[in-house]
């Protein structure tokens, strides 16, 4: 065998190796121009959305220093969620989903603008955030799953679980820089510059998504009505996989994720921190969620789905719980790292199993329903307030997270088909 010429025997195996990872990871990025360009709207929007939220929960608590008022801000934001998803996943089926994209995009940049020219006139008033928070929801309430049901038509049915997981990385991705850059700004200029980056980051996401080619599909809705409107929820309702799913999404949301809301209060209050801090504790999470992401768009896996996601949703409810417990700089750092990673692994995967699991006729009004889990988020901000601000956030975090525990426990007690797949 002749050897290899000297200082090359081990480099280019490694580097090579490295290569092959990359390009596994990235793979729908690499190979599909439309699927690429929407990735980066989508990058754009959720940077600007995450900064206004930070700012927003900022703000809330600056002015009122109340945590109620935090939980209603956050509730707001979310409860569109809920009102919005459903009837929005039907227009999806029923008109062309690039240009309800657009649509929203446009409303959201004259939003955005508004509310920074307020908060920059220095005219903010508590009422103006709940506003703001209850818009930017109805706004997402209808772009986000518009964006989740483009993908499947914009790569290969190989590739969709790369794709997903590769938006929920990007999504996630904004996590690490628009809060911590929200909360440096809101330490060295102020809070009301967050809001004016938000207006130029979905300005940007509109032109990507109004300069690019998407391919066109004939609408499976022919027109809207009640039973339509609803047909979603009856779909979901019937399938005892589909339901599985929504429950191991939904619990979280409700019982656990709306600690994010208050991260700024645990932040303030426990440890002691500023914003700067807090933006630190947000990236944090982010920094895990984006490895999560990543992970699963890196995954090929097809089996035993089912058990993975109750383990791993499962594992995301005692981190926080454990967060919440020990409630030092350090650990906090470690479990929000470790927690953002399985948070996202289990919210990728859940849904690249579902949209697995259907067709593209029924893909908007399904992932509409399946949006309504992140409506719960902000009923569960509701709960929380009231009660952090009589027992404290670490009590009621870490009594949501026990419980949400107990209630993956019944479902893969109760549910065994969730086991099967």
């Amino acid at each position: 065998m002749t050897a290899p010429p000297p200082g090359t025997a081990t480099v280019p195996a490694r580097s090579s190796r490295r290569q092959r990872l990359a390009d596994t990871t990235f793979d729908s990025l690499y190979r599909f121009e439309a699927f690429r360009r929407l990735w980066f709207a989508s990058l754009a929007y959720t940077l600007g959305q995450w900064m206004q939220s930070t700012a927003l929960l900022w703000l809330a608590y600056d002015l009122t220093d109340s945590e109620r008022f935090v939980g209603l801000v956050a509730f707001a934001s979310g409860v569109p969620f809920i009102l919005i998803s459903i009837p929005g996943g039907a227009l999806l089926d029923r008109f062309d989903r690039r240009r309800i994209l657009m649509i929203c995009q446009a409303v959201g940049v004259v939003s955005a603008a508004g509310v920074a020219a307020i908060v920059l006139s220095g005219a903010v008033e508590p009422w103006h955030l709940i506003a703001a928070g209850a818009v930017n929801g109805a706004l997402g309430a209808v772009l986000t799953p518009s964006q989740q049901s483009l993908v499947p038509r914009l790569v290969d049915a190989d590739h969709m679980q790369n794709a997903l997981g590769l938006m929920s990385a990007g999504a996630n991705m904004t996590r690490v820089f628009g809060p911590a850059l929200a909360g440096t700004l809101i330490g060295f200029v102020g809070v009301g510059v967050p809001f004016l980056l938000q207006a130029l980051a979905v300005a940007v996401a509109f032109v990507i998504v109004r300069t690019s080619t998407f391919p066109a599909a004939t609408p499976s809705v022919s027109r809207m009505s009640v039973a339509v409107v609803l047909s979603g929820l009856g779909i979901v309702r019937r399938r005892a996989d589909l339901s599985a799913l929504f429950l191991l999404s939904a619990m979280p949301a409700l019982l656990v994720f709306p600690y994010i809301s208050f991260l700024n209060v645990y932040a303030e209050d426990e440890l002691g921190l500023g914003s700067s801090g807090f933006g630190i504790l947000m990236a944090a999470s982010g920094v895990g969620a984006v490895i999560g992401g990543l992970t699963v768009a890196t995954s090929r896996r097809r089996t035993g789905m089912g058990m993975l996601l109750l383990a791993t949703t499962a594992a995301y409810c005692l981190l926080i719980f454990l967060l919440m417990a020990l409630a030092s700089l350090a650990t906090s750092i470690l479990c929000l790292v470790a927690a953002g990673f399985l948070g996202a692994y289990s919210f990728s995967a859940n849904n690249a199993t579902i949209q697995q699991r259907i067709t593209d006729d029924i893909r908007g009004r399904v992932m509409g329903t399946y949006l309504l889990t992140w409506g719960l988020m902000p009923l569960g901000a509701l709960w929380m307030g009231p009660l952090a601000q009589a027992i404290g956030i670490r009590t009621t975090t870490m009594i949501g997270a026990g419980l949400c525990t107990l209630l993956i426990g019944g479902v893969a007690l109760k549910t065994p088909s969730i086991r099967s797949f």
